[in-house]
């Protein structure tokens, strides 16, 4: 340590011990993720830019192919174009809800169903059920729930397939 006295600062010198050869790597990864063997079909829904375009990329870079929406009119226009696996709306949306969106949805096809909102009280999780969503999850999400979710979806596709 070396100062020029009080209220003038001080420099210090630290030295550390530095590994001489490379750590050994585990084979086993600390954590698994879950990955779908399979590449799902998804409709994602969130009029939030930053949201929906951060989280259609995540699900891309697992293999997934993702169409997205801002809006229930433009989420109900895909849906009458293209079949989906599953559908990851936002319950908040600016013409309408991810509620009416997911029972149109299930009118027209068969798909699964993630409910994302800011609630997440019991009476929230319930209407998002009857709603006909499979999961609801609180913002902010955890992709790894969402994982999870499409790895199920995946898994049950390759049972009914079989």
């Amino acid at each position: 340590m070396q100062s020029l006295g009080k209220d003038r600062g001080a420099s210090f010198t630290v030295t550390l011990d530095v590994l001489k050869e490379d750590a050994p790597v585990s084979a086993a990864p600390a954590e698994s993720t879950p990955v779908s063997a399979r590449s799902l079909a998804l409709l994602l829904v969130d009029d939030h830019p930053d949201t929906l375009r951060v989280i259609a990329r995540l699900l891309r870079k697992r293999g997934h192919r993702v169409s997205t929406a801002d809006s229930v009119r433009a989420a109900l226009q895909l849906l009458s174009a293209e079949q989906f696996d599953a559908l990851i709306s936002d319950i908040g949306l600016p013409d309408g809800s991810g509620y009416d969106l997911m029972r149109e949805a299930k009118l027209h096809q068969v798909l699964r169903g993630v409910a994302i909102s800011g609630f997440g009280m019991e009476e929230d999780v319930r209407r998002s059920m009857e709603a006909g969503f499979d999961r609801h999850l609180t913002k902010p999400v955890d992709f790894g729930e969402i994982e999870k979710f499409l790895a199920e979806v995946a898994q049950q596709a390759r049972t009914q397939s079989s």
